[in-house]
Formats: structure tokens, C-alpha cells, sequence
């Protein structure tokens, strides 16, 4: 409040900077000044002009009653509604001690507010006249009446009342009141060098105290619900997808698989989830994986299984057979039988599926000596596998489907000598084995049939199960005639 009524002083004392500008009021003091008493005009034709002028700039204002301007010659122009004004001496005096500011009396006039500013002819620097501004009580009254206080005083240094809303108090000393019942507040005003004072009823101050006591705790409780309903939105955000989680994990680990949908978050947790997700999905194509794979040594057990009917019945049976033809006189029959008899004891041994190379091209070998003693002349081989290569280990019965397919459909398709190169090599970090024949090439319908045991498709799934699409097989066409078959293996060192 005291910054408001602050804040009308000014703009009533820019107002006053106007008017000594305006160009009649300047027009006359500065005649009134430079005139004798013989040839100047009529002091009282001209002061009606000023006067109607004065009137119409009161008019403009909020706050003024009454302006007064005094020439040089101590004559007054005046706007009012009749002559009101006994300060001018005083006024004169504090105006010539700060000619360049507006000054506020520190007492009435007609109880009224009253300032003044003195007005310098600025080529001569001499002093032309003096500016004085009346202000409306009742108006002034008005612009501290929505403070709410019991009563609100504008005094002087002294005490003196200069403006209160019963005008008989104005030109009186404040009284202090009984500071039991009523609490006094008062502030000076740096602009002015007024004191604002106002008296609140203890009991009007503690109940807007204990209003503005509510308001907080009011403000506060609804602070406190606003964070616990942004923080439960926020926790819910947080919780509900770890909750999902937590109780999909839980049935992961019963070995349902299930995955998280609908996640509408790129935070961390939508990531955790779509990890999840990913991870879940991972496991699902393993399993797969080694389903098939169980299927397909599944497979090869109960082949096996059937290969192992009786086995002591069918060893007796052969070795029966061999002391038949040896005492028949025959000498091929029983290296028949014998060979035979190592491909079943090796087919259906016990142990691990990964077997050392040179294990399996000792088992490519009884089949090819065997094979001879149908084809006799017209099948030859040729084994070059280093030493080296022969420790490598490779997955057991996978080379024989291809000698034998090599043979069924390469060189029992024609007429002349036949012959099968076995080689391996290491290129990069793999090593190839590859079985060439100079058969009939790749102009027979070999694909889909199945030779002795395990065809061609089962041997590229089965190395693709183990070791993954990388590897496998590919056949193409020998440079000059007859096939290639090349099988592509991981270097494996150690079994298993």
C-alpha cells in the first residue's frame, strides 16, 4: 500500500513537470517576469486565461484539488473553486532548498495534501515562479480504503495527521491506541518523508492469520496429493512392467515362454522388457534347435537299435557263414564277412557321436574294400589326409553316405574304371573334406534318394544342427568330369 499511494505521488508530480511546460503557463510567468508595471498587459486579462487553463489540466488528474502558480511578482493564478491557499511562504522556502525536485509539505492546507516546485527560466537561471498541487482528501482516502486495516494514517514525522479517512482528524496528532488490543504497523516513505501507519483489531489480525494459516496447510495438502498422485502414475509406470516381468520370468522358469506386449516405454524398463523379449525369443529358436537335433539322434538310435537286434546272434551267424566258405574253399567269402562284420561292430559301437577323422576314414575304408568285391577292377581310391588332419574330430558316420553315394550314382552309372579321391585341407578357421569321384556327374536325380543308413540331406542337417548354417555340404561338378561333394567342418581339436 505504501509503494500504491508512493506510486500516485509521482505520477501527480509528473503531471506538475507538465504543466510548467505547457506553453501559455511558460508564456505568461515569463512576461509576468521580464514586465513593468507601465507597459506589460493587464495582470488580470491574462489570468483568466490562465486560470480556464489551469482548470482543464485539473480536469486530466486523478488526485488534484487545486493548483496554485505564483509569478515573479508574488501574484497567483489559480484553478479552484475559490481561493484556498495560506503556505505559500513555506512552501516557497522547502521548494528553493531542492529546486529541481517536487517537494510534499510535511503539513496541511485546508486539509489538504500539498507540493510544490519551484520554476526556473532556464537562459537566466533566475526564478519566475512557483508551482503548487492540492490533492483531493476524499480521493486520497479512497486509494488506501480496499487496505482492510481498522484505520490507516498518513502522518508526518512528527505525528501530524496529513490524511485519514474521518477528516476531522486531519491537523490532529495520532494518538497511539492500547497496544493490547490492537497491533500497529508503520513504514516511512523514502519519496515522500511520510509515515504510513495502520491499526489492525488483534482478533481481525490473528483471524487473517489463522486464514492465511489455512491457506498454507490447504496450499500444502493439496501439494502433498499432487507428488503422491504424480508419484503413484510414475511408480505404476515403473512397477507394472517389472511386475509383468517378474511374473513372466517365474513362468520362464517353468518352461513357459511367454513374452511381454503392449510396451509403450523407451526408459530403461522398455528396454529391460524388450530385452526380454529378445532373450526369450533366443531361447525358443535353441530349443527348437535341439529338439532337432534330439529328433534326429533319436532317429539314429532307433537305426541303430534295429541294427543291434541279437547282435551276439548275428556275429555267431557270420562267423558260422565264415567257417562255411573256408571250408568250402573259398578265400573271398570270409574277408567278405570280415569286413562286414567290422562296418556293423563300428556302426553300432557305444560312444560319443564325435569321433577323430582318422577313426572315420578307417570306417570309409572296410566300406571301399568291401565295395571292391563287387566292383573288383573297376573301383579305386586314393586317401590323402595328412596325419594332422587325422586328429581332427568330426561327427562320426558322416563321410560314408557320400563314399557311398559317390559310389551308387557316379561310377555304378558307368562302364569304364572308376575311381574316388579323398582329400582334406584347412581353409581359414575350417577344414574341408572333400570326396570326388568320375562318375556319371551331376546329370542323374540323386537328390532325395537315400543310400545305406543316412542320405545326403541328413548329413548338411545334421553339421548345420551342431555347428549352425555356416557349415555343411556342396556339391558341384568336377573340371573334367564326375562329382564333388564338399563338406565344410569347425576345427575341432579335442572330442566333444
Amino acid at each position: 500500500m505504501v509503494d500504491k499511494i508512493d506510486g500516485y505521488l509521482r505520477e501527480v508530480a509528473l503531471q506538475a513537470a507538465q504543466i510548467q511546460k505547457d506553453d501559455l503557463i511558460a508564456t505568461a510567468l515569463r512576461e509576468d517576469y521580464a514586465s513593468s508595471e507601465e507597459n506589460r498587459e493587464s495582470f488580470a486579462a491574462r489570468g483568466n486565461r490562465v486560470n480556464e487553463r489551469l482548470s482543464e489540466l485539473i480536469l486530466r488528474s486523478e488526485f488534484m484539488d487545486a493548483i496554485y502558480l505564483i509569478n515573479a511578482n508574488q501574484e497567483v493564478y489559480y484553478a479552484d473553486k475559490e481561493y484556498r491557499f495560506e503556505s505559500n511562504l513555506a512552501l516557497e522556502a522547502m521548494a528553493r532548498e531542492k529546486p529541481e525536485a517536487f517537494v510534499w509539505a510535511p503539513f496541511n492546507d485546508h486539509n489538504r495534501l500539498v507540493g510544490a516546485k519551484e520554476i526556473i527560466h532556464e537562459p537566466t537561471g533566475k526564478r519566475i515562479g512557483l508551482l503548487v498541487v492540492m490533492l483531493n482528501p476524499e480521493r486520497v482516502a479512497m486509494a488506501y480504503s480496499t487496505y482492510g486495516s481498522q484505520e490507516f494514517f498518513i502522518t508526518n514525522v512528527g505525528g501530524l495527521i496529513l490524511s485519514n479517512s474521518d477528516q476531522q482528524l486531519i491537523g490532529t496528532r495520532l494518538r497511539h491506541p492500547d497496544t493490547k488490543n490492537t497491533v500497529v504497523l508503520e513504514r516511512g516513505s523514502a519519496y515522500s518523508g511520510f509515515r504510513f501507519i495502520s491499526l489492525f483489531s488483534k482478533a481481525n489480525f490473528n483471524q487473517e492469520i489463522n486464514s492465511l494459516a489455512f491457506f498454507a496447510l490447504l496450499i500444502t495438502a493439496a501439494t502433498w496429493l499432487l507428488v503422491l498422485v504424480l508419484t503413484i502414475i510414475l511408480l505404476r509406470r515403473v512397477t507394472t512392467p517389472i511386475a509383468r516381468l517378474s511374473r513372466l520370468m517365474g513362468k520362464a522358469q517353468k518352461e513357459v515362454y511367454e513374452k511381454i506386449d503392449n510396451i509403450k516405454t523407451i526408459d530403461e524398463v522398455g528396454r529391460l522388457c524388450v530385452s526380454f523379449n529378445h532373450l526369450i525369443t533366443d531361447i525358443q529358436n535353441l530349443i527348437e534347435k535341439v529338439y532337432k537335433v534330439e529328433l534326429l539322434n533319436k532317429e539314429a538310435e532307433l537305426k541303430m537299435i534295429k541294427a543291434q537286434i541279437n547282435p551276439h546272434f548275428l556275429y555267431n551267424t557270420l562267423e558260422s557263414v565264415n567257417i562255411m566258405a573256408k571250408e568250402l574253399g573259398s578265400t573271398a567269402i570270409p574277408d567278405m564277412i570280415r569286413l562286414l562284420a567290422a562296418i556293423f561292430r563300428f556302426s553300432i559301437s557305444p560312444g560319443s557321436d564325435l569321433i577323430p577323422l582318422k577313426n572315420e576314414l578307417q570306417f570309409v575304408l572296410y566300406y571301399l574294400q568291401l565295395a571292391k568285391y563287387r566292383y573288383k577292377e573297376r573301383l579305386t581310391w586314393t586317401i590323402d589326409v595328412s596325419e594332422e588332419l587325422q586328429q581332427l574330430i568330426v561327427p562320426k558316420l558322416i563321410l560314408q553316405p557320400l563314399v557311398e553315394n559317390a559310389i551308387l550314382h557316379g561310377i555304378d552309372q558307368i562302364e569304364g574304371q572308376g575311381s574316388i579321391k579323398i582329400s582334406a585341407y584347412l581353409q581359414g578357421y575350417d577344414l574341408i573334406v572333400e570326396i570326388q569321384d568320375n562318375g556319371a556327374g551331376l546329370n542323374l536325380p540323386f537328390k532325395g534318394q537315400q543310400s545305406s543308413g543316412i542320405g545326403l540331406n541328413n548329413v548338411k542337417q545334421r553339421i548345420q544342427l551342431l555347428y549352425g548354417n555356416r557349415y555343411g555340404l556342396t556339391i558341384e561338378p568336377a573340371s573334367d568330369c564326375g562329382t564333388i561333394v564338399r563338406l565344410r567342418l569347425p576345427i575341432n581339436i579335442n572330442e566333444g
